[in-house]
């Protein structure tokens, strides 16, 4: 009877049944087979918080075949993926399929040796691995239906609250309202173009760092003008040259969060769109597994590096012993190792022909980064030059250079220069003098910090202990999929909808969007890991100071206050009083600040109606009264004033003229959510424009 190895990834079992041969056979659960309902809590809280778990649909089937392939007489060897969630996927599998002694197969890369000696060194189920994984689900799954709950009561029906989700929610928004209170302050540049007044061979562009020896940064045109003024034609004096020699080592291989932050820099891909890929790239066996904390390579990868470095680049690129590096994580799990190719043999080349150029890009990064880690590290000199400007008040220029000795790990990932080259200043001595060749001057004003890109927020949530390698991912789509955040280019910005829920967020739950908080569970969730910290304490603890907050919020909190976004000079239609900007489910809208006494409202002016590109109606179809811009649930409209009085509508159209019937165009959205352009004359006229161009 063969053996029974059950995967989670249909793609994994098939490369894995290559390496054991014919007295194995490996299925795939395809993910988790059981979880939490959707439709209710799941969690018995009378009894110690047990969670309910329930059969995936669809997964029905899979269970009754993996049931049928069990073997009589065989082992059946769980091998899912070696951390929490594949240790609990592997217990769920147990449990489902009533296994009475399995075996627990932990490998961190698919390759016939690795697979085999997990195969020969199987373990049992680690208990308090699987405990750590159910305490994360319920945990969140409380934080998310309680919360939620009250969010649809406060502000509306369908919107939603996650434990991690709504600290990486905090930190957009919270970096958007810094951006919008930042102001401006002004700054001069000044550079002067020397020419050294012996041999008139060395010209050098040096910048102003200070004065009177003290960092000096002019704030206006008064300050630069008076410097221009004094400095304009006199001599420059290098008044101190500095020269070193400089190491730059190699960065270590990557780690989960390092592989999603390159990949985002480097290639433009996102960090969900990085870990598919990754995971494709793992289960073919390519590259070791995918989601990791530790910069730990194995002995016999070390040995594979060095000799791939020594025959393609020399020895001189091979430092004496292999570079090791120490994890920034608190909690690197050391017996895993970072991500790296399985075999450096192979090429990106070879990886575009088997499995697709964007996996062959995000190979080719691992690889690179990965070889270069333990590669000699870039020897460089490096030359600082001042220049004094005596007239009263001294003056300091500054210009740095750079000459690489030596390129070394750089041969395989390039860095940017430090400065000029080397050679522009390297006969430059102390006491030369040098004649000024013109003054240049650049007014600029100081820039907010930059919007969160994927990149910059997988390293804050790292830096910050929120979330786990695995979870990062799944953060940054969850606050995009629940329409929160947008990207605009390669940025993240909250939307008016995001900056309400974190506003009852940190109104009324400081606790759970609190950083440090959110940093303390992940330890204790490694606490329960290691046995150190019970399951059911820990969700007690949890879940009393969760109602706590819920029963106070649904008291204090008012859904009016809640919603408002800015205040306006509107008047009130019915009291003449003041109005305000509320968020509707469907967009914005001017509501009577009085409400809920006075329910007096209007739809939002047209100012930013593009009228270039819509046509803006004379009157209502149905009283010949003014319409003004609503927000219903398929987009923009526009409707009549005296509503309720009047229910007359007019779709959005565009100025642009149906070419069949001559009515206007109009923009629309399809069954699958793609939008078009078709002719507002449908379904008499059913033209749709190709290309929505």
């Amino acid at each position: 009877m063969k053996n029974l190895v059950i995967v989670e990834s249909p793609a994994k079992a098939k490369t894995i049944e290559k390496y054991l041969g014919k007295d194995y056979q490996v299925m795939a659960t395809v993910g988790h087979i059981i979880d939490l309902p959707k439709s209710k809590l799941g969690v018995d809280i009378e009894n110690n918080y047990q969670p309910e778990f329930v059969t995936i649909k669809g997964k029905g089937s899979v269970i009754s075949k993996l049931k049928k392939a069990v073997p009589k007489n065989g082992e059946v060897y769980l091998a899912m993926d070696p951390d929490r969630e594949g240790e609990a996927i592997a217990q769920h599998t147990c449990d489902a399929l009533k296994i009475k002694n399995p075996r627990r197969v932990i490998f961190h890369e698919i390759t016939k040796d690795a697979v085999s000696k997990a195969v020969k060194n199987s373990t049992n189920i680690d208990g308090n691995l699987v405990q750590a994984q159910i305490a994360r689900r319920v945990l969140d799954r409380l934080v998310g239906y309680q919360v939620s709950g009250l969010i649809w009561k406060k502000i509306w029906y369908g919107l939603s609250a996650g434990r991690v989700q709504s600290v990486a929610l905090r930190l957009i928004v919270e970096r958007e309202e810094e951006r919008e209170a930042f102001e401006p302050k002004e700054y001069w540049e000044v550079f002067a173009n020397l020419l050294d007044k012996d041999t008139k061979k060395v010209q050098v562009r040096a910048q102003l760092k200070s004065k009177n020896e003290k960092k000096f940064i002019p704030k206006n045109e008064k300050e630069v003008s008076e410097v221009v003024d004094k400095v304009e034609g006199e001599d420059f004096l290098v008044s101190d040259v500095q020269k070193k020699e400089v190491k730059n080592y190699p960065s270590p291989p990557f780690t989960t969060s390092t592989l999603q932050q390159s990949a985002n820099n480097a290639l433009g891909l996102s960090s969900k769109r990085t870990m598919a890929l990754a995971q494709a790239l793992y289960q073919e066996g390519y590259i070791t597994y995918m989601r990791t904390d530790s910069v730990n390579l194995s002995k016999e990868s070390l040995n594979s590096m060095r000799s791939v470095i020594s025959t393609k680049y020399g020895k001189d690129y091979l430092p004496e012993k292999p570079n090791f590096y120490k994890s920034k994580a608190k909690l690197a799990q050391e017996a895993h190792e970072a991500i790296r190719p399985t075999d450096f043999s192979i090429t990106s080349d070879f990886i575009k022909e088997k499995v697709g150029a964007s996996e062959a890009r995000l190979y080719n990064l691992i690889y690179n980064r990965a070889l270069a880690s333990q590669m000699s590290p870039m020897v460089s000199e490096k030359c600082d030059v001042l220049f004094t400007v005596d007239v009263g008040d001294k003056y300091g220029f500054n210009v740095k250079a750079e000459k690489v000795l030596f390129d070394g790990f750089t041969k395989v990932i390039p860095r940017a220069n430090y400065g000029e080259d080397l050679q522009q200043i390297v006969g430059i001595n102390k006491g030369d003098i040098f004649v000024d060749q013109g003054i240049e001057k650049e007014q600029k004003f100081t820039k907010p910090r930059a919007r969160y890109t994927e990149a910059s927020l997988v390293k804050t949530l790292e830096k910050y202990g929120i979330g786990r390698p695995s979870t990062y991912s799944t953060i940054i789509s969850t606050v995009q999929d629940r329409g929160y955040v947008s990207k605009e280019g390669k940025y993240l910005v909250p939307k008016d909808v995001g900056r309400v829920v974190n506003g009852l967020m940190k109104n009324s739950f400081e606790r759970l969007v609190n950083y440090e908080y959110t940093a303390n569970v992940e330890d204790e969730l490694d606490n329960i890991a290691t046995g150190e910290l019970k399951y059911e304490p820990f969700i007690e603890k949890e879940y009393k100071k969760l109602q706590k907050e819920i029963e106070v919020a649904d008291k204090e909190v008012k859904k009016e206050d809640i919603v408002v976004l800015d205040k306006s000079e509107e008047s009130c239609p019915d009291c003449n009083g003041d109005m305000v900007v509320k968020l509707g489910r469907y967009g914005k809208f001017l509501s009577c600040s009085k409400f809920p006494k006075c329910k007096g409202m209007k739809g939002l002016d047209v100012e930013s109606l593009d009228s270039d590109k819509y046509a803006t109606p004379k009157s209502c179809p149905e009283c010949d009264g003014p319409l003004s811009i609503k927000i219903g649930k398929f987009g923009k409209f526009w409707a009549c004033q005296s509503y309720p009085d009047c229910k007359g509508t007019v779709p959005l159209l565009l100025n642009e003229e149906c070419p069949e019937c001559k009515k206007n165009l109009v923009e629309r959205q399809g069954k699958w959510g793609k939008s078009f352009i078709g002719c507002s004359g449908y379904p008499n006229c059913k033209y749709i424009k190709k290309n929505n161009s």
